[in-house]
């Protein structure tokens, strides 16, 4: 049984030592919190107690130091300093049994005041109000607190602090925390920087110890040299641990923070004091200590490691002189996981954290010659930590589990004269460089070769721009330089900016944006597919430019609101078809416009204008437009629930113009519902829910009858002139889930390991009135994206049927129901019911003790009713769907879906298909569907990737349709990988465009996520980021 003695004057008391696995809690009745160095600084104030165990210390006032362990099993440490208050003294209670201010304990003893520390694995229990953040002129009770914190426990006297165990083999409060000091100054200076000396109450110490490098042991040897000081002589393998404090606003007691591990073959140490081998010497942080090292020198110093061959080190300075370096560090919490590697013919560590390189070689590549390199006459590498500031706040970021405080880790990289040599020959030389270790590339951001029929032979480059420069990248930020040359086309430039800051043009709050501009002078013909393989462009000069920008505002008038801006150009209707083809086929459209949004609880306030830019597409010019938006207002006691939409604004609407090609005139038409618009709009959509319990009544369902309301005004109609209309929709929804469980299901074969079935059952029933046809009103929100529009006018010209009409798909999916459609004009006259369920097969995977709830089979389905079979084109039931996925283990699984309209020349579709996925070797998928309607087709997709061996990546896909179409296309490829390149051979076939094509890319492994990675689902780390290969 272990004691821990706490001392008093005039008595004293012995209280047992509280078992480590007793939580710590600690109760006050006002509470302020900061945070100093590594640790979580509290002052309580009113009925302060702690509490650990049977032990009970109760006072007025108190200082803790709080340092939060990262590893479950390790203690919380915690050092406390409490003072009497109000007459009362500081009471320390021991208890027979849990402490009970209603029993009297069965040990007492007071003190004006009491020091010591407190350990615990069970944790800390806070029961104080919310700390309030301490303001920057601390109380006179912290003072009195770190007087004594700084007398009781300095490394240096040997005694052991007044209220602390006698154990101290632990050393301080931070036993093992690596965090050197950082120093910034000129990356080129050559002299070392003086030392300074510890400012008043605030002592540097370190401690030198001595251990045998090898089995054998060591042969030390102490000598004097002719100034009379000592000298320590070391042979046959040495290993010198330097540790130390030496952060300024830090106690003495606050533990190692600094370290640096030395391990060569013969060693001369300088310094005062007795060294041993296998014990220590304590010094102040001013003794000068200077260390000689030959013969297979490593270097530790937190997570760097250097190799050499001779090497002089100033431990008071922290630098030193290594000759035949080669330095190996990681770039932890980046988006590189292998090791930056720097060799030189001489390095000088300057400070801690900054070295000096000369005929310096910088390479992620472990070849003792490697394949690629960037070499330099003089280089300079830093490695530094800075706090991290929340921008909402602007106080510095904690953790919010620990609460310790969160730092970014910065590594970069200076160099001057620099070569990029690939397998010992230069490709390319330039004066100065300045490269973020985060993303450790040289100037070329990316590089690709092709050859095709639509753009001819193509070199693709992208360049940073930062390292054109020569400057640091903010943080944030990302900048390319775009230089193309396509021998069909002409020559491209362009660039791509990103950038995620903390403050955007002098205004506060986090923003996140992206511009990309590219331009061509194209002397080609485009080439869009059949029927459309040999347009004549509407311009010369073609291009794109293209910017987005959020910003969340902190400050000003503007406080709280969300700013969104956006600017897309493009120079003719058919540039971003042709060029950017993916993002043309998948992503939104890029009108041009501002807005400003604000959130506050369940509303929404928005404020915006656009612009348009490019005539070739219709769009709608708001100037400007107003809405307002409440969701889920309880009213009436929180009988019912308000949801509400209003809108005010003024617009311009303009339909696209018609081509001037003409193959493209002849496939284009205008839309019923196109025409041009200018007029007020002014709207107000509400509705009122009744949701009622039934499980009340024994039933195991909710539903929830509602009323939906909508006024609108338009200055402007199809017919000519203003328009009103009022529209009323009535209904119920009503929601039953049911849930069985059967532990008894196991099946190796299906991997079942007891199976849960959970099903909602979905259904609603609405009957909607409007006082206007929906064939009056032109559409002044954009509904579908301009691609899906082209296909439209393509697919039907020269009208749309009104099976194709995509108004009356909305109307009869129900669109008009939602408070906050996207489209007002797109309502009418509407009777219907709908039915769904939604169903959850579930069971348990993972390795005993570790399992985990997964979907073995999930399946959804929808129908819908039309009492009137005239708004469903003759047809009671339509709108049939089905969603089913089957993971049979956790790398397989049968995919299916299907849709179907009932009428003539409706919709009618299906899939099915398996997908096989193992994550470090490949994955595949095979699947096939029909479609019937407005055109038939019956297609079989086929995708594989598999890694073949640890060389080679081969990927193969092709579509093919057994109907009217035939052939689609095929991709082919086939990637070598290097220890420090990937090297990806590729060919397409596209048989719309009549196209094949060839492509050669060459990339660096070590790219944070590369190509061939993006386009397998592959994953390819940098070479040993997981051990030889």
């Amino acid at each position: 049984m272990m004691w821990l003695c706490v001392c008093f004057a005039p008595a004293q008391v012995e209280l047992q030592q509280p078992d480590l696995d007793d939580p710590i809690t600690v109760t006050a009745s006002e509470a302020s919190q900061w945070t100093q160095g590594a640790y979580q600084m509290w002052r309580l104030r009113g009925g302060v107690s702690l509490t650990q165990g049977k032990n009970v210390w109760r006072a007025a006032e108190a200082i803790l130091w709080v340092d939060k362990s990262t590893n479950f099993d390790e203690p919380t440490k915690l050092i406390a300093y409490l003072e009497a208050g109000g007459g009362e003294p500081v009471w320390l209670d021991l208890y027979d049994k849990t402490p009970d201010p209603a029993v009297t304990p069965i040990a007492r003893q007071q003190s004006p005041d009491w020091f010591g520390r407190l350990r615990s694995v069970g944790g800390v229990e806070w029961k104080t109000p919310p700390p309030a953040t301490a303001s920057a002129e601390k109380p006179a009770i912290y003072v009195r607190a770190l007087s004594r914190f700084n007398a009781e426990w300095d490394p240096l006297a040997g005694d052991v602090p007044v209220g602390a165990d006698n154990d101290t083999t632990d050393g301080p409060i931070r036993d093992d925390a690596v965090t050197p000091a950082q120093f910034l100054g000129d990356p080129f200076a050559i002299t070392a920087p003086t030392p300074q000396p510890s400012g008043a109450g605030q002592p540097s110490f370190r401690s030198v110890q001595l251990f045998p490098r090898y089995g054998a042991g060591l042969n030390f040897e102490s000598r004097t040299d002719t100034d009379g000081q000592p000298i320590g002589v070391l042979m046959g393998g040495a290993t010198i641990v330097i540790s130390g404090v030496d952060v300024p606003g830090m106690p003495a007691a606050a533990g190692p923070i600094d370290r640096v591990d030395l391990s060569a073959d013969r060693a001369v140490i300088w310094t005062s004091g007795v060294l041993g081998v296998g014990s220590g010497v304590n010094q102040t942080g001013d003794t000068p200590i200077e260390i000689y090292l030959e013969g297979n020198i490593e270097v530790r110093q937190g997570d760097r490691t250097i190799y050499a061959q001779r090497m002089f080190y100033d431990a008071r300075r922290k630098t030193g002189v290594i000759l035949d370096a080669e330095l190996l560090t990681p770039v932890p919490d980046l988006d590189y996981r292998g090791l930056v590697r720097l060799k030189a013919d001489k390095l000088r560590q300057l400070e801690d954290s900054r070295f000096v390189a000369e005929n310096a070689l910088f390479t992620t590549s472990r070849l003792e010659v490697p394949t690629y390199s960037l070499k330099s006459d003089r280089m300079t590498f830093e490695d530094f930590e800075q706090p991290i500031i929340d921008p909402l706040t602007g106080q510095p970021a904690a953790d919010p589990f620990t609460g310790a405080p969160i730092s970014d880790r910065q590594q970069f990289a200076t160099a001057e004269g620099n070569r990029v040599e690939f397998g010992g020959v230069p490709l390319f030389y330039w004066p100065t460089l300045e490269t973020d270790l985060s993303e450790p590339r040289y100037y070329i951001d990316d590089f690709r070769i092709s050859n095709d029929s639509v753009f001819g032979f193509q070199v693709l480059t992208d360049w940073d721009v930062y390292q054109l420069l020569g400057s640091r990248r903010p943080p944030g930020t990302k900048w390319t330089v775009a230089g193309d040359f396509l021998s069909e086309r002409g020559i491209g430039v362009g660039t791509h900016y990103e950038y995620g800051v903390d403050r955007f043009f002098g205004v506060n709050g986090p923003a996140f944006g992206q511009f990309d501009g590219w331009v061509i002078n194209d002397d080609g013909r485009d080439n869009l597919g059949f029927g459309r393989r040999d347009i004549v462009p509407e311009e010369e000069f073609r291009g794109r430019a293209f910017w987005n920008h959020r910003q969340h505002v902190r400050g000003g008038l503007l406080d709280a609101w969300t700013v969104q801006g956006q600017v897309g150009w493009i120079s003719d209707r058919t540039f971003l078809e042709q060029y950017y083809e993916q993002e043309y086929d998948e992503r939104a459209d890029q009108p041009t416009g501002l807005r400003l949004r604000r959130i506050i609880d369940n509303q929404s306030l928005s404020i915006e204008a656009n612009g348009q830019l490019n005539e070739f597409y219709s769009e709608t010019q708001w100037l400007p437009r107003l809405d307002h938006w409440l969701m889920g207002q309880e009213l009436g006691g929180q009988r019912l629930t308000w949801f509400a939409h209003s809108q005010a604004a003024y617009a311009n609407s303009n339909v696209a113009t018609t081509p001037s090609n003409p193959t493209l005139a002849n496939q284009f038409f205008l839309f019923p519902w196109e025409a041009p618009m200018e007029g007020e709009r002014f709207v107000t959509r509400q509705e009122i829910d009744l949701p009622i319990d039934l499980e009340d009544y024994g039933m195991p369902m909710k539903v929830a009858p509602y009323f939906l309301g909508e006024a609108a005004h338009w200055g402007d109609s199809l017919a000519g002139g203003d328009v009103q209309r009022l529209y009323m929709q009535t209904g119920v929804r009503a929601s039953a889930p049911f849930w069985a469980v059967n532990p008894n299901v196991r099946d190796p074969l299906f991997n079942l390991d007891g199976l849960a079935h959970k099903v909602v059952f979905d259904g609603e029933v609405s009957y909607a009135d409007a006082s206007r046809d929906i064939n009056e009103f032109a559409l002044w929100d954009e509904v579908e994206d301009n691609t899906l529009e082209d296909i439209r006018r393509r697919q039907f010209f020269p009208t749309i049927p009104a099976l194709q009409d995509p108004r009356f798909y909305m109307v009869r999916s129900g669109m008009q129901s939602w408070v906050a459609a996207p489209t007002t004009e797109v309502v009418d006259d509407l009777s219907v019911g709908r039915v769904g369920m939604r169903h959850r097969l579930q069971t348990k995977r993972g390795a005993p003790g570790q399992q985990h709830v997964v979907d073995w089979l999930t399946f959804d389905t929808n129908a819908s009713l039309f009492p009137d079979t005239t708004q469903n084109f003759g047809e009671t039931v339509g709108l049939l769907d089905y969603d089913l996925a089957w993971h049979l283990g956790d790398r397989f699984t049968f995919l299916s879906d299907g849709f179907a309209d009932l009428f003539t020349d409706g919709l009618q579709t299906w899939s099915a298909g398996v997908a096989l996925n193992r994550p470090a070797r490949g994955n595949a998928y095979i699947g096939y569907r029909s479609i019937r309607g407005p055109f038939d087709s019956d297609l079989v997709s086929l995708r594989l990737n598999y890694r073949l061996n640890e060389k080679w990546v081969g990927s193969a896909s092709t579509v093919i349709d057994f109907g009217e179409a035939g052939n689609i296309g095929q991709t082919f490829s086939l990637s070598r990988i290097g220890e420090s390149l990937l090297f990806t051979l590729g060919m397409n076939v596209d048989e719309s465009k009549n196209n094949v094509g060839f492509s050669f890319l060459v990339e660096p492994r070590f790219l944070p996520r590369t190509s061939l990675t993006r386009r397998t689902g592959i994953d390819i780390p940098p070479a040993g980021a997981y051990g030889l290969e």
